[in-house]
């Protein structure tokens, strides 16, 4: 009874310690979740051109800190802390609620414009995330079928098989499911070929280069007739 007692005294001391830690002033996770609870983390819209016709394809959601004081902060700064907390999915939640009451009447009556979310890794882990998805989008003027959710991640997938579930459903509602980054980090030829996504996305640093350097230059053309013959789409960063 003792060690019962002893153990449970422990376990009670612990949650105080981390709710204490959590709610202590200028802890960076509180500071987050009242943030979050402010809505001061606010949708910022990168255009997606066609490069032979130049129209407007759509746009990528960039999420930024709107400080009370006007100021903003890069993701930069606060992304990865809420990815380790748990954070990131109340926050693009958010982002796509935000997303749909702002440009939901503008994105919805151009069926041909999609809508891309950063989405990271950790979410494609959890069957959960496609019932938000469904959720959200259903009242919205957004159509799923205009969603596209870009796999960014700081850790390499463990699980394919659960990835590649996730992602199917995803599919099945009519989402389109991008890899970020293609090139750099644990985006590799793996993920082209055993998710089964519909574009890649070639990194900035190689198409910075196009033209200066020659290994660049045949990395983004192998990587644009891979994409091709498996009917993916390519968007390139960086071209701004």
């Amino acid at each position: 009874w003792l060690g019962l007692i002893s153990a449970g005294a422990i376990a009670i001391i612990l949650a105080f310690v981390v709710i204490t830690i959590r709610r202590t002033p200028g802890n960076p996770v509180a500071d987050i979740e009242r943030a979050l609870a402010a809505g001061e983390f606010v949708p910022y819209y990168q255009p997606i051109v066609d490069i032979r016709s130049g129209q407007l394809r759509g746009a990528e959601v960039l999420v930024r800190w709107r400080k009370e004081d006007g100021s903003l902060v890069l993701p930069g700064a606060f992304i990865p802390l809420a990815e380790s907390s748990g954070l990131i999915r109340e926050m693009t939640r958010d982002l796509m609620r935000r997303v749909c009451v702002e440009a939901g009447s503008v994105i919805g009556c151009r069926p041909a414009m999609k809508i891309s979310f950063n989405f990271a890794g950790q979410l494609f882990g959890d069957e959960s995330i496609v019932k938000d998805v469904r959720k959200i989008f259903s009242g919205s003027p957004i159509k799923l079928s205009q969603v596209v959710l870009e796999l960014t991640e700081r850790e390499p997938i463990e699980n394919f098989t659960e990835t590649r579930q996730v992602i199917a459903a995803l599919q099945g509602l009519g989402v389109r499911i991008a890899i970020d980054d293609v090139g750099t980090g644990h985006s590799g030829l793996s993920y082209m070929l055993k998710l089964g996504v519909d574009i890649i996305k070639i990194d900035k640093m190689f198409v910075d280069a196009i033209g200066t350097d020659r290994n660049s230059t045949t990395i983004v053309e192998t990587l644009v007739d891979l994409a091709h013959n498996m009917r993916m789409d390519v968007v390139a960063e960086g071209v701004e």
